[in-house]
């Protein structure tokens, strides 16, 4: 019985991981200085994963996204560096939610939310900022002839109000997924056992 259970939640989390490769292909932009820089809603996907079985479900979920999203569309100059930052990106955003939701079990429900808004866009500013810097920005320059001097001028005028963008439009869907997707889950039995008492109101 609990071989199947888990048979059937590595079924879920990869039919997510898919769901997260679909939703990829709906990205807009959200800065018009930088058109290329494009919001997904495919991390919401991620967090459903997680909903479903914990941490492991945000490392599983991201890295069938990703690693199907590098296969279909290739990475710059050959480096998947697109796909590394999308799945550092979802870990720093979700674990922290995770240790909310799954150790604050006391505190309300309007503090956790405020949490959780808090680390997703911190943890998103600062982690891309710093990947930005030190990995992504030198290989654009250095292979891809990008036209960027100032590394810390970029990210404090784009990769910095990007992510802060994107942080708060990630917030709001989390807040909407967590108060209606986990009583879905739980009519299913499939909810992370952490969350099953969670209280959204």
């Amino acid at each position: 019985m609990q071989k199947r259970s888990h048979v059937r939640t590595m079924i879920l989390l990869a039919i997510l991981g898919a769901w997260g490769v679909i939703l990829r292909f709906f990205d807009f932009p959200i800065l018009p200085a930088a058109p290329f820089l494009k919001i997904d809603f495919s991390d919401l996907v991620v967090l459903i994963g997680m909903l479903i079985h914990g941490p492991a479900g945000i490392v599983v979920v991201a890295f069938i996204r990703d690693t199907i999203n590098y296969i279909l569309q290739g990475g710059q100059a050959g480096f998947p560096i697109g796909a590394v930052m999308s799945f550092t990106a979802s870990v720093v955003m979700f674990i922290p939610t995770h240790f909310i939701l799954n150790s604050l079990k006391k505190v309300s429900w309007k503090l956790k939310a405020v949490l959780m808004s808090i680390t997703l866009t911190v943890g998103l500013v600062v982690s891309m900022s710093i990947i930005n810097y030190y990995i992504a920005l030198p290989i654009y320059t250095t292979v891809l002839n990008f036209p960027i001097d100032d590394y810390f001028g970029y990210i404090l005028t784009v990769v910095a109000p990007f992510n802060l963008i994107k942080g708060i439009f990630l917030s709001v869907g989390q807040i909407l997924v967590i108060k209606i997707v986990p009583n879905l889950l739980r009519k299913r039995n499939t909810i992370y056992p952490g969350y099953n008492l969670l209280k959204t109101n």
